[in-house]
């Protein structure tokens, strides 16, 4: 894992240094990511701040951990391991991920199990307690942090999924230049005004599919085997209103957003795609509400995130450290690296090129620059088309040491890992040749 993350021996070396000092704490490498973050904010511009959960399970190595500081028990409420939410800082417009703007871990201690009766005590119990004293605080508390980082940014759009649709959020975070952008998952009582200028009651997924289509568009669906899932053109057709809340008797205006696939695309057995969008931005055509549903799309790229620190990339889970701070430790190392993989793969869907000297070092472009050599060919097609010293021409390398052929679809973001373990390897060998040369 380690040597997976490292960029040559002496960072290695440097990383076993840093997790095993008892001076340095989960809070500093929190803070070194968040100014990594604050130093690439370009002063004005729009970014897309997406929050989500996962657990790292550390179950398997349980009996290797000697300490187990930081840790408990996860959503299954017996495996070992701590939960992570972190807040993604991606361009609006450029597509560029800029790192973390947040990052919150917390564990859960192990309880005994519970009768029907005492579980539905313990809900009751949670319902009456204050939001600052919930984990579901941590969608607010990341948002509010998150501005302090983002304070030069001309504006800031928190995205969440269904577990962010809580109505003292949308009281709280947003502001003059901080908008909310979060999937509903509960038909909650709202306000709505009536042709006569009125106020009156409704209810909000019977209001939303009782208005008129402001539009529809074609959307490609990717098929899943996993998932039982047809790939094929769906009809979206798209629904928005006006509406308010009424949370803690303050009223919050917002715009809700609804795409609900067409009855004439829907294969035989499956539901149809739907979503119903919450948003503080105005939506009151088709072309602000596909640029809502665009944003809301981008929240698949802190999937990929989790992707990457888990089995399929840098397997953090599978790590053998003695203590569980080490491990929390080793997972957010694992995660800054993970974002700058995702930045090189995100680079590559974007029409404008983006400089590689703020990701990578000149050494490492050299290196690059002769891997990418061995790569290309004599033909045009053959050749990396993109401007050298781009992240795009870096995303070609990388995806070519992945295994990726040119005349195949693009390269995911597991490819691109796998080219950029290769490329740490090779590093490794281009610095001590060129240190046993001079």
């Amino acid at each position: 894992m380690i040597h997976r993350i490292s960029a040559g021996e002496a960072e290695q070396r440097s990383y076993y240094r840093l997790l095993h000092n008892p001076r340095v704490d989960i809070t500093a490498i929190k803070e070194y990511l968040y100014a990594d973050c604050r130093r690439q904010v370009v002063p004005g511009d729009h970014y897309l701040c997406i929050q989500d959960t996962t657990q790292p399970n550390f179950e398997s190595n349980r009996k290797n951990i000697g300490n187990l500081e930081g840790l408990g028990v996860i959503g299954d409420g017996k495996s070992l391991g701590f939960f992570l939410h972190p807040s993604l800082v991606i361009g609006a417009e450029d597509g560029r991920a800029i790192g973390f703007s947040n990052i919150q871990t917390w564990s859960r201690a192990a309880t005994v199990p519970r009768t029907e009766l005492e579980k539905k005590r313990f809900r009751d119990q949670q319902k009456a307690r204050p939001i600052c004293e919930k984990e579901s605080y941590r969608w607010q508390s990341a948002a509010i942090a998150s501005k302090e980082v983002l304070q030069a940014a001309g504006q800031v759009t928190v995205i969440c999924d269904r577990e962010g649709d809580i109505g003292e959020f949308f009281a709280a975070v947003p502001d003059a230049k901080t908008h909310l952008l979060v999937r509903s998952t509960s038909n909650r009582k709202i306000v709505v005004s009536t042709a006569s200028g009125a106020l009156e009651a409704a209810m909000l997924f019977e209001h939303l599919s009782g208005q008129p289509l402001v539009g529809s568009y074609e959307l490609d669906i990717k098929g899943d085997i996993r998932k039982k899932r047809i790939g094929r053109k769906a009809l979206m057709q798209v629904r928005v209103s006006p509406i308010a809340l009424l949370i803690q008797e303050k009223i919050v205006h917002l715009y809700a957003v609804e795409a609900r696939e067409d009855a004439s695309t829907i294969p035989a057995g499956e539901k149809a795609v739907h979503w119903r969008l919450l948003t503080t931005h105005t939506v009151e055509g088709l072309q602000q509400a596909r640029r809502m549903l665009n944003f809301y799309a981008q929240r698949w790229n802190i999937e990929q995130l989790f992707r990457l620190i888990k089995q399929k990339g840098f397997n953090v889970e599978d790590s053998d450290m003695e203590t569980g701070k080490a491990l929390i430790q080793l997972t957010l190392m694992s995660l800054y690296a993970a974002a700058k993989i995702l930045l090189v793969h995100l680079a590559s869907k974007e029409k404008e090129t983006q400089p590689i000297k703020e990701t990578f070092t000149p050494p490492e472009i050299e290196c690059l620059q002769a891997v990418c050599t061995q790569y290309e060919g004599k033909t045009s097609k053959q050749k990396n088309p993109n401007p050298r010293n781009s992240l795009q021409w870096c995303y070609w390398v990388l995806a070519r040491l992945g295994g990726w052929k040119p005349h195949e679809k693009q390269a995911g973001v597991i490819t691109i890992f796998r080219g950029w373990s290769d490329f740490q390897k090779i590093f490794d060998g281009w610095t001590m040749a060129k240190n046993f040369v001079s």
